[in-house]
């Protein structure tokens, strides 16, 4: 998908059966660094996350990503940084939003083994999908669609 390929996207999405929001930003990259520390200090990220986070985002490194909660604010900054293929960003999503569905579980006291963290990770990708979908495929013909819609 490559650098050339893509601008930063911005999502919000609102789980309403658990009262959650999440802002979610896809391929990014080190310019970007700063309007997302200010969304992490926004939702309550400590001192010491924030510096963590500074550092992973400023890194610009590829095929990364962080997601960070607050559990009483119900509020969640997932960040996908900006992949090599599609593969590897179809790990790096499925990585980040299955953290998100595990701070839900937690904040909501639910079985992290049972089935319904499973229902809150589908939730998440039906939020998702239509942003992440831009990204999973590598042929020529979506590749240009992922130009014409993001550049």
């Amino acid at each position: 998908i490559g650098k050339k390929y893509c601008n930063m996207i911005r999502q919000r999405i609102y789980l309403k059966h658990y009262k959650w929001e999440a802002w979610i930003y896809y391929a990014v990259d080190d310019y970007y660094t700063d309007e997302i520390m200010l969304r992490l200090n926004d939702i309550g990220c400590s001192r010491h996350d924030l510096r963590s986070a500074y550092d992973n985002l400023s890194s610009g490194e590829m095929n990364s990503g962080l997601t960070y909660s607050n559990f009483y604010g119900r509020k969640s900054v997932i960040v996908i940084a900006i992949t090599s293929t599609a593969k590897e960003f179809a790990k790096s999503w499925r990585h980040e939003m299955g953290h998100l569905a595990t701070h839900i579980a937690i904040a909501n006291k639910i079985d992290l083994t049972g089935e319904e963290v499973q229902y809150i990770g589908d939730d998440i990708v039906g939020e998702t999908w239509e942003v992440a979908q831009l990204f999973l495929c590598e042929c020529k013909c979506c590749r240009n669609k992922k130009i014409k819609r993001i550049g």
